[in-house]
């Protein structure tokens, strides 16, 4: 096996328009294009690639019926071919060296089998709404979750495959947090993670504020599937609510930190909203630990 060829592995959900950004942008990188395969999982089977739409060439398209990002994450990976194995989003547009960067990477830093690359934001305009505002701060940040836990996020991520082979694939009945469960599985058999700052996606920051409440059920529900064991789960469960509904104080340094050209006014309301939504998350997690379906949107 080519020790350089990389896989990239693409969920899409009825996201054709923001994905065509991400294949355009896959079509110019500076790494040679038969150095690397795109494997494009369709995880809607009643919605079909659309007529003339752009498909790289070294592009494969694949349908999973199974719901949710991780188990089309998993067909992908089970259809790749790469020693590197890359991972981003469908509404992720990847800077021209990306793919070059990852590998290199891996080659400056041998002791480490993952790369965490740096999630940039870009918003529609410079007034940001309460969304941005929020984004601002939480969304995304990468080099903290590998300092803190050796874990990084699937809108951009490369692993050696050798570690899938060791530790297994993504858990697939989860709708969200997948990528963190499996991130301490292969941080806990001692697969260490670098963050790579020159490995670089752009996203765009979430809009309004219903897009943050949706994104707070699902990682609620996600968190609920994080415990396979039934037993006692309403007592647990209530308990882990009560504590989930505590403020979150330990959050002031990090607005503090990365809201330095926030006015105080709105440093007040970004803590306002991460309280409100972790209460969001509380809740669904509490809910979906008793038995409510994960919601996917």
């Amino acid at each position: 096996m080519n020790k350089t060829f990389v896989s990239i592995i693409i969920p899409t959900f009825k996201d054709w328009g923001r994905l065509s950004f991400c294949l355009n942008s896959l079509s110019r990188q500076s790494y040679p294009q038969n150095g690397f395969e795109i494997i494009l999982i369709n995880n809607y089977v009643g919605d079909k690639v659309p007529d003339d739409y752009f498909i790289p060439q070294n592009c494969r398209v694949f349908t999973e019926e199974k719901p949710g990002s991780y188990a089309a994450r998993n067909l992908g990976i089970t259809k790749s071919a790469g020693n590197i194995i890359g991972f981003t989003d469908s509404d992720c547009i990847p800077d021209i060296d990306w793919v070059a960067n990852a590998v290199k990477a891996f080659k400056d830093n041998q002791a480490y089998s993952r790369i965490a690359g740096r999630i940039r934001l870009y918003y529609k305009s410079e007034k940001l709404t309460k969304a941005e505002l929020y984004e601002k701060i939480y969304a995304f940040n990468q080099d903290i979750y590998v300092e803190q836990d050796g874990s990084g996020v699937t809108a951009n991520m490369f692993t050696y495959r050798h570690v899938f082979d060791e530790v297994g694939l993504f858990k697939e009945n989860l709708l969200s947090g997948g990528d963190y469960e499996w991130s301490v599985r292969a941080r806990d058999a001692g697969h260490k993670i670098k963050y790579a700052e020159d490995v670089v996606v752009n996203h765009p920051a979430r809009f309004h504020l219903n897009e943050l409440i949706k994104k707070a059920k699902r990682v609620g529900g996600g968190q609920a599937g994080f415990d396979d064991l039934p037993n006692f789960r309403s007592f647990r469960s209530f308990f882990r609510l009560v504590y989930d509904l505590r403020p979150p104080v330990k959050s002031i340094p990090l607005i503090i930190n990365k809201g330095k050209g926030l006015q105080l006014s709105q440093k007040l309301l970004v803590f306002y909203i991460r309280y409100y939504l972790s209460i969001i998350t509380a809740c669904e997690k509490f809910k979906v630990s008793l038995g409510k379906t994960s919601q996917r949107e």
